[in-house]
Parts: structure tokens; sequence; C-alpha cells
């Protein structure tokens, strides 16, 4: 700068140009690397300046040696900034966790990294838990990978499994479908019981999850339920220990047995009866940890009958725990005869079967010999029978419901004669009203005829394929065929002939009616109350409940709004029949309330010892009411 330019500069410019030419002096006097460190007077704290040249080029489009090159710049300002390498992978970490997710999941694809679950433990857990099939697992996989995240392969996920459950053992066998053919079904099933309650009970008690429920199991016992259901297309027994929280959580359900094939008696027997002697030699010498098992069923009314071999509820003596006959349901137990109270055992199923097999086997003759028709499959005591609260209460609060439709309809008849103008009325609704119960009835007889012939289609197959077991003799095994067969025709003739007939009688209600709804207005006025409480008939299975419609039906305040609606459509609409609609309502808060408590009698965890429990007045009273109300 010559002494013109300095006289003539501003301030500021000289400023500039002096602190420029002073900088570029001092970078090549003191800049060894890159860096020069400079000691301020502010507090004494070390500055450092660095040497970082402007890119020309986007990092995106730069070639790998210059990325290197700016990767090498970055980790020393960066290690400088952050003391030392620990402190820049710290901040590192902190700069991503502050972006979002989508630019996290933009810097993985960019890198070509993935988040791989740990070892083989991850992906069973996630299999576990969320209870899915291999081939769902296997579509959340694809769906975790498209952002990153790689589960094992499917061939490890079923390594680990293998080392984790106790051996299992799967194979075909021979099943009998519905139209008695015999195909061969995929089935998988753990060969040993002892060691699969050993292992669930060695991972509860680990995880202290074991308890005697305050002393409701006795401390020297382990409770184990086995009990089996068909759905999707195949049968699963299952084990549950009783010894935890949560006796019926999933999470405490392991299926030892599934196959794919129908619940039949002799499917059944073929299965699951491997475990007859191993039950029978756990149940005498069985133990853990000086504990002994104690062994309950627990299934559906129809899977305790086929594995105690009674010929189920159609019977002449349906009953799974004495010798009642149907036709005394509906009188209280004390005036039953002392044969028919007498409790059933597996020592009494065994005797009546043995004179069932020597008087020939013919189904026909069951009742006399208390419906017992086969041996039991599971050999678990008949006192350790789960009562199948559900279904029981499904079936007997549809039965309770049905007597009070059929009340309400007699007061629906009562009001149109009293109301109606034209004479004409009454016979008219009557008529109708006869023609609706006949159908009803025909429905309900031709159900029982198709119920018929399917237990003896079972006890066919049975007989086919075990009677030599049982010890049947080749002759009289095809005698007893024979004379199943002909039974079965009869059957399935008169649930045709049945059918037709309701197909009759639905044909003349139509015409009757002229399209118009047949129910009075009390037994409509049933329907808004039913809706307020969000219970709903199921329209395509006869009218019946679900089980938690159920539950909420039998609350004291739903049952009492159910029986006082046809009260207030008297009131409205005829006083005078106020006192008959106030009848019907008590006896049927009589009745519903009479079998409130009995199911809180059986819907429980504790043991019922024998059928002795159950034999109380309110129930007795319940069913007889109930059975008597049916057959009127």
């Amino acid at each position: 700068m010559t002494v013109d330019q300095l006289i003539h500069s501003s301030p500021s410019k000289l400023q500039g140009d002096v602190s420029d030419r002073a900088l570029a002096s001092l970078y090549r006097a003191k800049f060894r690397d890159g860096r020069m460190e400079v000691k301020t007077s502010n507090r004494g704290r070390p500055h450092v300046l660095t040497e970082l040249p402007v890119g020309e080029v986007s990092s995106a489009d730069a070639s790998q040696r210059t990325l290197r090159r700016r990767r090498s710049q970055l980790k020393s300002v960066s290690s400088t900034v952050c003391v030392g390498d620990d402190g820049a992978l710290a901040q590192t970490a902190s700069l991503l966790r502050s972006m979002t997710n989508d630019e996290q999941l933009q810097l993985l694809q960019e890198c070509g990294l993935a988040a791989t679950a740990p070892a083989a433990g991850t992906a069973l857990a996630i299999k576990a838990d969320l209870q899915l099939p291999w081939s769902q697992l296997r579509k959340l996989k694809a769906w975790m990978a498209k952002f990153g995240i790689r589960l094992e392969s499917e061939h490890s996920i079923r390594r680990h499994l293998k080392s984790v459950l106790p051996e299992y053992t799967a194979k075909d066998l021979p099943m009998v479908q519905k139209d008695g053919t015999v195909i061969m079904a995929a089935a998988v099933y753990f060969p040993c019981l002892l060691e699969v309650i050993h292992h669930y009970l060695d991972i509860f008690d680990a995880n202290g999850l074991l308890t005697w429920h305050e002393g409701v199991i006795p401390n020297p016992e382990i409770w184990l339920k086995v009990g089996g259901d068909h759905g999707g297309g195949s049968f699963k027994l299952s084990l549950q220990v009783a010894n935890v929280d949560h006796v019926n959580s999933v999470d405490n359900t392991v299926p030892v047995f599934i196959f794919n094939g129908k619940d039949s008696p002799a499917n059944l027997r073929t299965t699951i009866g491997i475990y007859h002697q191993q039950l029978l030699d756990l149940m005498e010498t069985g133990s853990w940890r000086g504990k002994k098992f104690v062994f309950f069923l627990f299934g559906d009314y129809e899977f305790q009958c086929v594995n105690y071999g009674i010929s189920g509820a159609s019977g002449v003596r349906p009953c799974l725990h004495c010798h009642t006959t149907k036709r005394s349901m509906a009188v209280p137990s004390s005036e039953r005869p002392a044969e028919e109270r007498a409790p059933r055992s597996l020592a009494t199923l065994r005797r009546d079967y043995d004179k069932f097999t020597e008087a020939g086997g013919n189904i026909a003759n069951a009742k006399h010999f208390n419906n017992v028709i086969r041996a039991p499959i599971l050999p678990i005591p008949v006192e350790n029978c789960v009562v199948p609260a559900l279904h029981l209460d499904l079936g007997i609060y549809s039965m309770l419901f049905e007597v009070l439709l059929r009340e309400v309809r007699v007061l629906d008849k009562q009001l149109v004669a009293k109301a109606s103008a034209e004479p004409g009325d009454n016979e008219h609704f009557s008529r109708l009203s006869a023609l609706h119960i006949q159908h009803q009835q025909c429905l309900s007889n031709a159900m029982d005829k198709a119920e018929q012939a399917a237990t003896l289609q079972q006890h066919l197959q049975y007989v086919a394929l075990h009677g030599h077991q049982q010890g049947l003799s080749a002759d009289n095994a095809q005698h007893v065929c024979e004379g199943i067969q002909a039974d079965c025709k009869k059957a399935t003739d008169e649930e045709a002939r049945l059918l037709a007939l309701s197909r009759q009688l639905e044909e003349q209600i139509q015409a009757a009616s002229q399209g118009k709804d047949l129910r009075g207005p009390c037994e409509e006025s049933l329907d808004p109350v039913l809706q307020a409480h969000h219970i709903q008939r199921q329209a395509y299975h006869g009218g019946a409940f679900v089980g938690n419609d159920v539950h909420k039906a039998l609350k004291p305040a739903v049952r009492i709004a159910i029986n006082a609606a046809p009260v207030s459509v008297m009131e409205q609409r005829c006083p005078a029949l106020v006192p008959e609609a106030k009848a019907v309502e008590t006896r049927s808060n009589q009745l519903m309330e009479a079998y409130s408590q009995c199911t809180a009698g059986f819907s429980h965890c504790n043991k019922v010892s024998g059928i002795s429990r159950l034999r109380t007045p309110v129930i007795e009273d319940c069913a007889a009411h109930s059975l008597a109300q049916q057959h009127t």
C-alpha cells in the first residue's frame, strides 16, 4: 500500500486490510499441520484455529478419495471440540438422537446398515408373544426388512425352538373323516407328558410364578388341567398348570397334542389315547420335587362325554356325574330313585362298559347300561372333571329366556283377546302362535335326530377301528356295525321328514301372517331392553346368546329390567292384565335369580368335591321348573 493510498483510505478499510495481511503472515509463520493453538486473555481458555478448505463439490457427488479426506478433517475437529474419541462418539450419538425418524431411517439406508435383532431368541419371542404362525412371522420379517431391521433366518429360529422345547414327534396318523373315509393326517405331540410337566414347572419356579392360591391348593400338590377343543380344522389337547396366578391364560396353555381332523371318538382314541397309561402312572407315582400331581379334565360337555365314553347329552342318562335319567331331572334329587342319585366313577364306567360289550355292544341298548358305550380315554377321575360353566350358562340361560318368551306370548294372546275390536283377531293370532310353536318344536326335534345320527355314525367309526381293542370279536363287531347302520338310517330319515315338515309350517306361517311380524307388543318390548344393555341374540343361531351377554343379562339390574318390560306394556295398553304380567315377572325373576346363584356355585376356581356341592335346592328348583316349562 502506498503512502497516498494509506492517507486516503477509510479507517474501517484500513483496519480490514491490515488484519488480512497480519493473518496471512501469522498463518505462514505459526500454522503447523493445518491447526494452531492460541492462548487468549478471556479466562485463559485455549482456542484452536483450524484450516478447513471450502468445498466445491457436494459430498453426495464427491469421489471416495474426497470423502475420506473430509472424513479425516471432520474427525479431527470433532475430537478437538468434544475432548477425545469417547467424547466425539457421545456427541455423534446426541446428533443422531436429534434427527427425526425419517432422517434416521434415511441415514441407515445411505450407510447400508441394519439394526439386526440379537441372536435367535428375539424372533422366537416375537413369534410366541404375538402368537404368530410361521406364515405371519415371514410377512412380519419382510415388512421389518423394509425399515432396515433384519431378523434371523427361519432355520435359525426353528433350531433355537428345538433347543428350548422338550422332545416332540411329528408324524401322520389314520384319521376318520366326516364321511367315514380314513386318511393319513398330520399330528404333532409330546410323547412324554412327565418331561413336559417338569420342563414348565422348572420355568415357572425359576421365575417365581408358582403359587398355591392362599391354601386353595394343598401345599404338597401340583394341580394340572388337561383338556381339548376342536377349531380351525384341528384338535388341540392342552395342558395348564393351576399353580399360577392366571390359570386360563394363553401364556399358561401348552398344546401337547395337535392333529388335523375331527374330534370324533375314533380319532381321539387313536391320538390322545397314547396318554392313557402315562396318566395312570403319573397319578399314582408322579411328582415334582416331592409334590404329587393332581389332574383335572376341562373342555366342553361333548368332549367330556366322549372322553368318559357315555353317549352324550341326548342319551336317556345324559349326566356325566350321576345316573339320573332325563325325565328325572324335572324333579328334585331327593325324590329320585337311589340308583339314579349314585355318582359315576371310573370304576362304574368300566363296569357298565364291560356289561355293554358282553351284551353285544348294540348302541340301541345303551340306556340299559347307563349310556356307557366306550371305555374312558383319559383316565382322570370323574370328580375332577371341570364343570363347563360357560357352556352351561349359554344353554341354560337360553332355555330360561325361552320360558319367559312363552309366557310373554300368552300375555300377548290375552292382550289381543281383550283389546281387539274384531273377534276374529284373537283366533288369527292364536293360530299363528300355534303354527310358530309347532315350527320351533319341529326344528328342535330335527336337531335331536341329527345329533342322534351323528352319535351313531361316530360310534360306527369307533367300533370299526377300535372294536378289537375293546374286546369285540370280528363277527360281533360286524353284527354291531350292521345294527348301528340301520339305526343311523332311521334317524337320518326321521330328520329329513321333520325338516320337510318344518318347511311346510314355515310356508303356512308366511301365508297366514302376510309378511307381518308375528310378535305381539309384550314380546317386542324385550328388544329395546336388550339393546340398551348391548345384548344381542344371534339371528342365525336360533336366537342364542354369547357368553358375555349371558353374564350381563344375569346381573340384577339387567334381569329386573328385562322381566319388567311386559308389565310396562300392560300398564299402558290393558291395566286389567297387569296382575297376570306381574305374575310372569315374579316367576321369571325368581327363576333367573335362582340360576344366577347357581352359576356362582360352579363358576369359580375352587375344587368341587363330587356332585354333592352342586346338589342345592336353588339348582334343583331351577332345573325342575325349567324342564317342566320346556315340556308344557
